[in-house]
C-alpha cells in the first residue's frame, strides 16, 4: 500500500479528451493507478500515487485541466489517504491547502477528516453520494466563495477507501434503499461499509455505490452476497459491478473466489511477479 495517495472524483463526468489530458498531467505528479468515467454515476474518477509532487501541485495540475471553463456545475471531491495517518497534512498544513485550492478552483471549498467508521462518515461527510452523483452535504463551506457556478470542492482526509459500484437489475427504488440499509451501518453489522442509494445517469435503474474503510473486517464478497440476497427480494438480481478506486489484491481474490468459484493466490496473478520497475512501465 502506497505511503499516501490522492483519489479525485467529479461529478457530472469530465469529457474523455478532458480526462485524458487531466491523467497525462497528473502523470507528471506522480503514477496514475486508476482512472475512468462512469456512465451510472456520471463521474470521473482517478487515483494519483505522488511521487515527488507536493499535494499542492496535484490539487493545482487538477484544477488547470478539469476545473476552469469545465467547472459549471461540477462538484470535485478530493480525498487525501494514508494508512498511516501521521503521514497526511496537520490541520494548518490541511487549511492552507485549502487556501490554495480556493484561489486554484474559484470555489467554495469543504474540508473534514474521516475518524470514524464509513458507514458513520456517511452521515456526516461534506460530499456524499446522492440520487444523481456526488450532493453536498450539511456540513458548511470551510472556506464559501459567492458567485461561483462550480458546485464546490471537497478536500477529505483519512485512511484508504475502497469504493465499489453495483447495479441492481429490475429493484425498484424502495427495494434498493432496503438494500442500502442492509448493507451499510452499524445496525447491518457492516461498520465499515457505507452504502450511498442512486439512480443511474444511463438508463435509472437502481445503483449502490459501496465504500469499505477495511476489507478485511467487511469483506467486499459479504456486502455483495447481502446484496444479491435483498434483490432477490424484490425479483430483481445483482448486475454489473465496477470499481472507483483502487482495491487491495487480496480482496479481489476473496470476490473471484466466493462469487466465482476461482482459487487464485497472490502467486498466480502475473503482475506480483513483475519488478516495480516493469510494473511502472505498463
Amino acid at each position: 500500500m502506497p505511503a499516501l495517495f490522492v483519489r479525485i472524483i467529479v461529478n457530472p463526468a469530465l469529457a474523455p479528451h478532458t480526462l485524458a489530458d487531466c491523467v497525462r498531467t497528473l502523470s507528471t505528479c506522480g503514477t496514475v493507478i486508476e482512472h475512468g468515467n462512469d456512465v451510472d454515476l456520471n463521474c470521473s474518477a482517478f487515483t494519483c500515487v505522488p511521487r515527488d509532487a507536493t499535494l499542492r501541485s496535484i490539487v493545482q495540475s487538477v484544477a488547470a485541466t478539469a476545473a476552469g471553463e469545465h467547472a459549471a456545475g461540477r462538484a470535485y471531491r478530493i480525498e487525501v489517504m494514508a494508512s498511516d495517518l501521521t503521514e497526511l497534512p496537520d490541520d494548518e498544513a490541511a487549511r492552507s491547502l485549502a487556501v490554495e485550492a480556493q484561489g486554484d478552483f474559484g470555489a467554495s471549498i469543504y474540508v473534514a477528516r474521516r475518524s470514524v467508521p464509513a458507514a458513520t462518515w456517511a452521515l456526516s461527510r461534506p460530499m456524499p453520494w446522492g440520487q444523481k452523483g456526488l450532493s453536498v452535504g450539511q456540513m458548511a463551506p470551510a472556506l464559501p466563495f459567492g458567485g461561483s457556478e462550480c458546485r464546490g470542492v471537497a478536500l477529505e482526509f483519512g485512511s484508504p477507501t475502497v469504493i465499489l459500484k453495483v447495479r441492481l437489475e429490475d429493484v425498484p427504488d424502495d427495494g434498493m434503499l432496503r438494500a442500502c440499509a442492509a448493507v451499510g451501518g452499524a445496525e447491518s453489522g457492516f461498520a465499515d461499509v457505507a452504502a450511498y442509494g442512486a439512480a443511474s445517469a444511463a438508463d435509472g435503474a437502481s445503483v449502490v455505490v459501496l465504500e469499505f474503510g477495511d476489507t478485511r473486517r467487511a469483506p467486499l464478497h459479504r456486502a455483495l452476497a447481502v446484496l444479491d440476497v435483498e434483490s432477490r427480494r424484490f425479483g430483481g438480481r445483482l448486475g454489473a459491478a465496477s470499481l472507483l478506486s483502487h482495491v487491495p489484491l487480496d480482496a479481489l481474490l476473496e470476490v473471484l473466489a466466493a462469487r466465482m468459484g476461482l482459487a487464485a493466490t497472490r502467486g498466480q496473478v502475473l503482475e506480483t511477479h513483475l519488478s516495480q520497475a516493469a510494473a511502472r512501465s505498463l
